[in-house]
């Protein structure tokens, strides 16, 4: 059977369970006797399995099937897992995930478990007949139309018959035990937990204590794909002896593997069939409904949801160009008609791009063991705090995140926290701690990295400034915090003594600089010596429709990104005076550089006769400036278009949008402005 069409979801299923098996083996290291978590490390474990077992990925299910056995340590010991068995479990996930990797990229596994299998088993002592009984998930079954009822329930007995064409035999198990578990407890079912991944047959039987009528059981039954015979009878009371034996083991461990994600492989091949099912299965799925309200979720292509936010920021444009025209003609009731449609767009603007975020959780998550496994390494103790997980920012601005915050945490955990002892020395807590934090902040996201270590020293930073030709040798002294963290973000600096897997070789703080650029943010670092860093990422929302203030000038329009606009002015209001022959705009607030927008934006000095009416006071990443321009077009919802690399580093801009009237916009890098020296500008 071709499984191929199932991979992708295969895929994603497979990374959301090893990140969460990363995240509650890091949790049970720290409280070994959470029983949620040796739970939650069961059904994920087991869902994996199957998963794999079911796609044919053998090496795979070798594998975490002999994780499990490692796992079953916990539920017979209270004080968890040796580091020794815990370092063996994280070299196990990390195969998992290059193993899923070639997967994607080769469509083979490319793992061999011989070696790791040996080492897992080398920590699980011998068991007895009653542990691997509970491991296992339960022996022969006895009389099974002899079960126990559960707390007085009665006990139905479900027998459900595959078609002939029914793909997946042990997935359509899988799908059944999730339907039923919703409407009580499953006592007893034919395949078992041990043989339903290898189930290849046609009948599936379930006793269920419910207290559900049958005909509602009966039609979650039939609602499973490939179901084309369902019978649903009770099973006399008289028949039911008292509860006990090895069963009820049996059921927890079959109830478990349902629940997770093995079934979403099952819900491609439920997609895939549902259109061609025939017309008499409708009645029954709509009898199901209300069984299912938990399946509230849908896995929807990236790709789909770029297109649906391409189409939509045509419908901008398109609603900006009916306006305007509604704004030239005089037909009675066309205004009223066009408010409501600029009313129902933007919240349909508003619901797509709802669609599009994600919570930041999806890049916090790898944090708790790369924390783990660097403190390690580096012998300190660390303390890792995440706040605003639920906060949401689009797809494509959290895909790129991630590499940027990774620079950051290795940072503060190499350079920002001590030693224990070192802290100690210093009146600290031999414990540092390690915030990671995200928050809204109008159209904006910040994410905070922040430690309570040793913070920049100035004279250090200088020092090593000095070494690689940065700044001369005399200015070292002069060198404090602020400039000390200009120099952190230059190319190829780095203070580490030594280049090493963590850090120093001098494309850190750069790379992060360069990466938050690239998506339309800033970086600020703070720091005070003896007491912590702080680095703050302020990132937009979304990549994909941006608030500007349109500008003209030279007869051309420029956007300028909302968020970065302090304030606009008439330049005949204020005083322009000439600096070392650079024009300076003097404010009650300061005295700022006034910037010709058309030539630093790319076009070249303008006409001697043109004159800027306009500044707007714009933040860049290292001061504030005015950027002197001819008119002010006023402020638009923009959708942003990249810009090829011959035009966007040749010029402060960072992208292009497409306007009412077909011209196109460029955007300003307010960051690529304040790196430019100030020329003569024409006054009005």
């Amino acid at each position: 059977m071709d499984t191929s069409e199932y991979l992708p979801m295969f895929l994603a299923e497979s990374r959301e369970h090893l990140q969460d098996l990363n995240l509650a083996v890091v949790r049970i290291e720290e409280t070994p006797d959470e029983r949620g978590t040796v739970d939650e490390i069961f059904r994920i474990a087991h869902s994996l399995k199957g998963m794999s077992a079911t796609m044919g990925f053998a090496a795979i299910a070798a594998l975490t099937h002999e994780m499990e056995n490692v796992f079953e340590l916990l539920r017979q010991r209270t004080d968890g897992l040796s580091r020794d068995a815990i370092d063996v479990l994280f070299e196990c996930l990390d195969a998992l995930e290059a193993a899923v990797g070639a997967i994607e990229s080769d469509g083979a596994e490319q793992l061999d478990p011989a070696l790791l299998i040996e080492r897992l088993q080398g920590l699980v002592r011998d068991r007895t007949p009653e542990q691997e009984l509970e491991l296992i998930g339960g022996v022969d079954l006895p009389d099974l139309t002899e079960l126990p009822a559960a707390d007085g329930r009665r006990v139905v007995h479900v027998v459900a018959e595959l078609g002939e064409e029914a793909m997946m035999p042990a997935v359509r198990a899988f799908m059944l035990f999730s339907a039923l578990a919703e409407h009580g407890e499953i006592v007893g079912s034919i395949p078992t937990q041990d043989g339903v991944e290898q189930f290849a047959g046609r009948q599936i039987e379930v006793w269920l204590a419910s207290g559900h009528e049958d005909e509602v059981i009966h039609a979650t039954t039939a609602a499973v794909s490939d179901i084309v015979d369902v019978v649903v009878r009770e099973v006399p009371a008289a028949a039911v002896p008292p509860a006990g034996g090895p069963l009820p083991a049996a059921v927890e461990a079959i109830v478990a593997a349902v629940e997770p994600a093995v079934v979403a492989v099952a819900e491609a091949v439920t997609a895939t069939t549902a259109a061609a099912a025939p017309a008499q299965h409708d009645g029954q799925a709509a009898s199901a409904a209300h069984a299912r309200k938990g399946a509230a979720t849908v896995r929807v292509d990236a790709e789909r949801l770029d297109q649906l936010m391409h189409f939509m920021g045509e419908l901008v444009i398109h609603r900006t160009v009916v306006e305007t025209l509604a704004g030239e003609a005089a037909v009675p009731g066309l205004q009223q008609a066009i408010q409501d449609l600029a009313r129902s767009s933007q919240a349909l603007q508003a619901m797509v791009m709802q669609v599009r975020m994600i919570p930041v959780e999806a890049v916090f998550l790898r944090f708790p063991r790369l924390v783990r496994d660097l403190s390690s390494k580096l012998g300190k103790e660390v303390e890792l705090q995440l706040v605003g997980q639920d906060t949401e920012l689009d797809r494509t601005v959290v895909d790129a995140l991630g590499d940027p915050l990774v620079h950051l945490v290795r940072n503060s955990l190499d350079h920002g926290l001590e030693p224990p002892a070192e802290r100690e020395a210093a009146g600290k807590p031999s414990t540092g701690v390690l915030e990671i934090s995200a928050r809204h902040a109008g159209g904006n996201v910040v994410i905070s990295v922040r430690d309570d270590g040793r913070g920049i020293d100035p004279a250090r930073v200088a020092r090593k400034a000095v070494e690689r030709g940065l700044i001369a040798a005399e200015a070292e002294a002069s060198v404090d915090v602020p400039r000390a963290v200009e120099l952190l973000f230059a190319p190829g600096f780095s203070t580490a003594e030594e280049t090493s897997d963590i850090s120093g070789r001098g494309v850190g703080m750069d790379a992060v600089q360069a990466s938050i650029r690239d998506l339309g943010g800033e970086v600020v670092m703070e720091s005070i010596p003896g007491e912590g860093s702080h680095t703050e990422i302020r990132l937009p929302l979304t990549l994909a429709i941006m608030a500007a203030l349109l500008v003209e000038t030279q007869g051309l329009p420029f956007a300028i990104p909302l968020d970065r606009v302090e304030r606009t002015l008439r330049l005949q209001d204020h005083t322009v005076r000439s600096v070392a022959g650079a024009r300076m705009l003097v404010l009650g607030d300061g005295v700022l550089p006034l910037i010709d927008a058309g030539e630093r934006l790319g076009r070249g000095r303008g006409d001697a006769g043109e004159t800027h009416a306009h500044a707007v006071i714009v933040r860049g990443r290292e001061r504030r400036l005015a950027l002197a321009v001819a008119t002010l077009v006023g402020q638009r919802e923009l959708v942003t278009r990249p810009l090829p690399p011959e035009v966007s580093d040749s010029a402060a801009v960072s992208g292009g949008a497409v306007l009412a009237t077909g011209e196109i916009a460029l955007i300003v890098d307010c960051d690529a402005l304040t790196a430019i020296r100030a020329d003569p500008v024409p006054v009005a």
